[in-house]
């Protein structure tokens, strides 16, 4: 395949990923609420239904499951960080410091994703592509910031750990796809495996909750299982994609573009399915976004 081909399949899952934020989960996240029980039960549909589908086509192939303790680790690692970046993110939300939350997460993915790119696995980036990160970062700020942006001390320790934990779910995920080291699996495996790990942890989550308030934790919305799957088929099959492109793309590169082509789809989708309205600084915004995003595409 060629570099375009690529980077094609790599926007189309980001594609997929904020259509499916937008629309699925937006829609279970409305008929059951964000409490931990709801989040508990979307994780566990979601990584039984994520697991499934990279087993269906690894039948239809007729390939093995393969495992390697490296792997396996890995799985582990990636989805505890996810855990854990969800409930802390979570708990910052309940400060009131969401734009802030925002703006440390995407500035940690970008700059400590750039910075393992560089130092470990011996990335280069150009100077174009130094430029539009830079065009990104002010996008970041200019959309997310809002009247009140002022730091809370008190949970500074929430953003580093928030930083660093979605930060390595981007860097391990890229490094397990890259690894020369340790004996890894193929791709569709390793999505099984991360399905199956995040069913299982929080299958014990649900267990702790059940003990704790009874099998009333367990009643939802009819609908709620059926979106919960939908939405869990589309991020599973947008994860292979981006595994499957993290082989042959610097994550230099990727990690920026994913932030903003993210900032443009963010608002171009509510616009388009809903045809809510932006204002003159979010346009702002996400124009500096565009063109950073085509800074790397051309470049």
């Amino acid at each position: 395949m060629s570099v375009t081909s690529y980077y094609l399949l790599y926007i189309l899952s980001l594609t997929m990923t904020q259509a499916n934020g937008l629309l699925f989960m937006k829609k279970y996240q409305t008929i059951s609420g964000t409490s931990l029980r709801s989040s508990t039960l979307y994780m566990i549909i979601n990584g039984l239904v994520s697991a499934l589908v990279p087993i269906v086509v690894l039948l239809v192939q007729g390939t093995p499951l393969g495992i390697t303790p490296y792997s396996i680790f890995m799985a582990t690692v990636i989805v505890l960080l996810a855990a854990t970046d969800t409930i802390l993110r979570l708990k910052a939300y309940e400060k009131g410091q969401i734009a802030i939350v925002n703006i440390v997460a995407i500035l940690g993915s970008i700059v400590l994703s750039c910075l393992w790119g560089y130092f470990v696995l011996d990335e280069s980036i150009s100077p174009q592509g130094l430029v539009a990160i830079v065009i990104m970062l002010l996008a970041v700020f200019v959309v997310s910031r809002t009247g009140n942006t002022k730091v809370s001390k008190n949970l500074l320790w929430i953003y580093v750990i928030i930083s660093v934990a979605s930060s390595f779910v981007t860097i391990l995920s890229k490094q397990h796809q890259v690894e020369t080291a340790y004996a890894t699996i193929d791709t569709l495996s390793f999505s099984v495996w991360i399905g199956l790990v995040r069913a299982v942890i929080f299958g014990i989550v649900a267990v702790g909750l059940i003990a704790k308030n009874g099998k009333k934790v367990l009643h939802f919305p009819k609908a709620a299982p059926g979106y919960a799957s939908l939405s869990s088929v589309i991020s599973g099959s947008a994860y292979i994609l981006t595994l499957f492109t993290n082989m042959a793309l610097p994550i230099v590169i990727t990690s920026p573009l994913s932030v903003g082509f993210g900032i443009v789809m963010s608002a171009v989708l509510p616009w388009l399915f809903f045809k809510e309205s932006l204002s003159k600084r979010q346009i702002f915004g996400v124009l500096l976004a565009l063109i950073g995003t085509l800074l790397f595409l051309i470049g």
